[in-house]
């Protein structure tokens, strides 16, 4: 199995370096850490003399929809683009040959897509921890990881519902836009909702994610947050891959 996640590994490796639009998606997590680090201290100052509005509060909001989303959609773009070139390559196909069962694909994709994704929150977060202290205290350093593994789920589901939907990576960049508004967009409304109506957006796997992490913030218990979040993505990813497995190559 080691030896098979390796040549998965090497050809992931390949295919970014000949793509450069994959090439531009794995440093695009850096871009969004950029974005948060440089102008957040100073427009809060502005705001603060000029309208003497206090962007403070809002700033959990900030991180979950630039870093915490927005790496989650990149690496599961990444991936699913990949899974496609590897589907119009004929590569699943070969797989149906060969002694690796697909499950092992799956399982090598979903590990892959879990840790990079934690791994360039987590990054993000604490380079604009670094650049504004009060982006992330340091009492929520233990938090991020925790948060980070529960977003690279969603981005699991993500990928897995491209790959589904999709049959090549032209149709997969489309899938991409339309499901970014979804799980990008809405989970950033139950921040102002302050009622159990904020769990009407629980369908989306990424609510979970970003009310772990707003509750952390707000010094409020965070852990059933990511209990109920792992069952439902769980929940979710079991079917997509029994779809998956059933149209790959």
């Amino acid at each position: 199995m080691a030896g098979a996640y390796a040549a998965f590994g090497s050809n992931d490796l390949k295919g970014v370096r000949r793509d450069p639009l994959l090439a531009f998606v794995v440093f695009s997590p850096f871009c969004y850490a950029g974005l948060v680090a440089i102008p957040t201290g100073p427009v809060t100052g502005y705001l603060a003399d000029r309208f003497g509005f206090d962007l403070v509060p809002y700033y959990p909001l900030i991180m979950t929809s630039f870093l915490t989303l927005g790496c989650a959609m990149i690496v599961a773009a990444l991936a699913a683009l990949l899974i496609l070139d590897e589907r119009d390559a004929g590569t699943l196909t070969a797989l149906r040959v060969v002694p690796v069962p697909m499950r092992a694909f799956v399982g090598y994709r979903a590990t892959t897509i879990v840790l990079v994704t934690t791994l360039y929150i987590v990054v993000s977060m604490v380079i604009s921890g670094f650049a504004v202290p009060a982006l992330l205290p340091a009492r929520l350093l233990p938090v991020t990881v925790l948060h980070g593994l529960l977003a690279g789920l969603s981005a699991v589901v993500v990928a897995l519902l491209m790959v589904s939907v999709a049959h090549n990576k032209v149709e997969g960049l489309a899938v991409m836009r339309g499901v970014g508004i979804l799980v990008v967009g809405l989970p950033c409304l139950p921040f102002f909702i302050h009622n159990g109506w904020q769990f009407a957006f629980g369908v989306l796997p990424t609510y979970w994610p970003s009310a772990m992490f707003w509750a952390a913030a707000r010094g409020e218990t965070w852990w059933p947050y990511l209990l109920i979040g792992v069952a439902y993505h769980i929940a979710l990813i079991v079917p997509l891959y029994r779809r998956f497995a059933r149209t790959a190559g």
